[in-house]
């Protein structure tokens, strides 16, 4: 579950990254949501095998479906670093 807000056009995407646990069926997922979009974009994900849940700083690997909504950085251009000849 990611929602996404920018401050500005001019600033880049923040991501709030979510693993909803202990959850009965999709209508439960998108009511939560409802709750706590505050207007953000989302994606909503489901995991396509069942991983145990650890610790936030351990990064999940299980392959993931997207069920709903998209990523407001695909296919946008970043820029990483500038160079000035001197």
């Amino acid at each position: 579950m990611n929602f996404w807000q920018r401050q500005s056009p001019r600033m880049g995407w923040n991501l709030d990254a979510y693993v909803l646990t202990d959850v009965e069926d999709v209508e439960e997922v998108l009511r939560w949501v409802e709750e706590q979009s505050r207007g953000r974009r989302f994606e909503l994900f489901a995991e396509t095998d069942d991983e145990p849940i650890t610790s936030f700083e351990s990064p999940r690997t299980t392959g993931l479906i997207r069920l709903l909504g998209s990523n407001p950085n695909v296919g946008v251009p970043a820029e990483i670093g500038r160079f000035d000849q001197i």
